[in-house]
């Protein structure tokens, strides 16, 4: 008679234990990838472009691309922090939009100070 409860007990840890993770994972199921994809392109490339510019921007003459540099890795800083608790195709997609203002900012540094930046996406995505 023990055993039957034991083994009552077992199925019910297991049943406890797969309910969430089964249910979870319908509500972050995305209908595709490319979201989260696009996203986490889009901030590594503008991470590229600003992971260490923070002392070269203090060091530039032109004050404007200095700010758009220091503008472009908050952007980048809150890109990620956004990736980080993406879950939905639309949490994905903010993150995108946060990291290509930043790409912008980079493209705009640069074209102030004659160098080639960032070519900027094509958003004509619908939503």
């Amino acid at each position: 008679m023990t055993w039957i409860w034991i083994g009552i007990a077992v199925a019910l840890v297991a049943a406890g234990a797969l309910v969430p993770v089964l249910t979870g994972r319908r509500k972050r199921a995305l209908r595709s990838n490319d979201e989260a994809v696009a996203a986490r392109s889009r901030y590594h490339q503008l991470g590229h472009y600003v992971e260490d510019t923070v002392v070269a921007a203090e060091q530039l003459d032109d004050p404007r691309a200095a700010a758009l540099l220091r503008t472009a890795r908050e952007r980048w800083l809150s890109a990620g922090a956004a990736l980080a608790g993406a879950r939905t195709e639309a949490e994905f997609e903010h993150a995108e939009d946060v990291a290509v203002e930043g790409l912008a900012a980079v493209a705009e540094a640069y074209g102030r100070l004659g160098r080639t930046g960032p070519r900027l996406p094509d958003r004509r995505r619908d939503r």
